[in-house]
């Protein structure tokens, strides 16, 4: 279980009248403007979309594109729920899986550019953000040597695949300290970080605990209040675990093939800071304009601060919560869990897209040309110069 609409509009009224000449010979009031341009489907847009959900048996999906930091196209395509027959829209929201890892590399870099936190700081022990706070002192030299930026950029050395094994989700009842106290108690250390990329969920849940720590809030409030508030984003909160949890308008999951019995047993909300989030795909652009270092939208982070965030160390793939796709000049990231797959990219030309998904291939069968498939979509959906994307802001 590890991660990996129609448009509402508001009516619009239109005045086209031409007044009539008036019986002295004073020229006729120019005609009213009309109203702005409101969007208007792009068929090969909509067409590559319902093709792939169709090839990948994917219920519904969520759509949103922004060009020069305006939301340009938003739509929503299939099903939120078959037994009522309800259509994703805009406003639907989906889990982000590890998509919600961006956000908190974001959180920690804002509380880096605030002075609150080094991204060299020690995690663990005399020091360290973390201190003593779990397991028992002392700890071996490599878990005293893992820094913040080690757990951002996923080269601690350790609870990844290389090193045991991920182990976010055992002891699902378990509290964090408990989870934490059982991980560093039992698992291996095995590699010297900084030395290895090893992809880990626990590794981004201890920096949620980072951000609890310096912050002095939730870590789903200093997302909210310090990073989402600013940018209009307001639909982003915590996923629940089963399908009575679900926030409204929140979509329903469905797994496919052994993914179905996980797909409401996931250890939500414990797994907030790694791949924990609901959102709208608008929602989730919001929060990418906001760190894209672009002009055109105000940044969340400095030049200084945006700099570290997209800078990769061990991997040339991975910086601070995003990959790094140098060849195609993107930045992007990926969520997956059962009943989830979502997406987001930033082209350097100024392009942007979220696609977010309640289904996905079950892994164990073969998930590779539905992860290409779904990469390539939104490659080309940042890098298609012909799609006729209106000069609009819906945001």
């Amino acid at each position: 279980m590890i991660c990996k609409f129609s448009l509402r509009f508001a009516r619009l009224g239109v005045f086209l009248g031409m007044a009539a000449c008036s019986q002295t010979d004073e020229p006729a009031p120019a005609p009213t403007p009309t109203g702005p341009e409101t969007q208007k489907d792009i068929a090969a847009v909509d067409n590559a979309i319902n093709s792939f959900m169709t090839t990948y048996n994917i219920t519904g999906a969520s759509l949103a594109v922004t060009k020069n930091g305006k939301l340009v196209y938003i739509k929503g395509y299939g099903l939120a729920d078959r037994s009522t027959n309800e259509a994703v829209t805009p406003a639907h929201r989906f889990r982000l899986a590890s998509l919600s890892k961006t956000y908190t590399g974001v959180a920690i870099l804002k509380l880096v550019q605030e002075g609150k936190l080094s991204l060299d700081t020690k995690v663990f022990g005399a020091g360290g953000v973390l201190g003593n706070d779990y397991g028992t002192a002392p700890y071996n030299a490599n878990v005293s040597a893992i820094t913040v930026r080690h757990l951002l950029h996923h080269s601690s050395g350790s609870w990844g695949a290389a090193s045991g094994g991920d182990v976010i989700d055992a002891n699902p009842s378990f509290t964090y300290k408990q989870l934490f106290d059982w991980v560093l108690t039992t698992r291996p250390n095995p590699n010297v970080p900084g030395t290895t990329f090893d992809y880990t969920n626990v590794g981004y849940s201890l920096l949620g605990r980072i951000v609890e720590k310096v912050s002095g809030k939730s870590y789903i409030n200093f997302v909210r209040e310090d990073l989402l508030r600013g940018v209009g984003a307001t639909q982003t909160e915590l996923a629940g675990q089963t399908e009575a949890e679900r926030k409204a308008p929140e979509v329903k999951y469905y797994g496919q093939g052994n993914d179905e019995r996980f797909t409401y047993n996931i250890a939500f909300p414990r797994r907030d800071a790694d791949g924990g989030l609901i959102a709208t795909a608008a929602d989730v652009l919001r929060l990418v304009t906001a760190v894209d270092g672009f002009a055109t939208r105000p940044d969340l982070l400095n030049p200084v601060t945006l700099t570290q965030f997209t800078t990769p160390t061990v991997s040339e793939n991975y910086a601070c919560g995003i990959g790094i796709w140098q060849a195609e000049r993107v930045w992007y990231n990926y969520g997956s869990l059962p009943g989830t797959r979502t997406g987001f990219m930033r082209h350097d030309n100024g392009m942007c897209v979220a696609l977010l998904c309640n289904s996905r291939v079950d892994p164990r069968a073969g998930e590779n040309p539905f992860v290409f498939a779904m990469q390539d979509l939104l490659l080309g959906l940042t890098k298609n110069t012909t799609h006729p994307w209106l000069n609009i802001d819906q945001f």
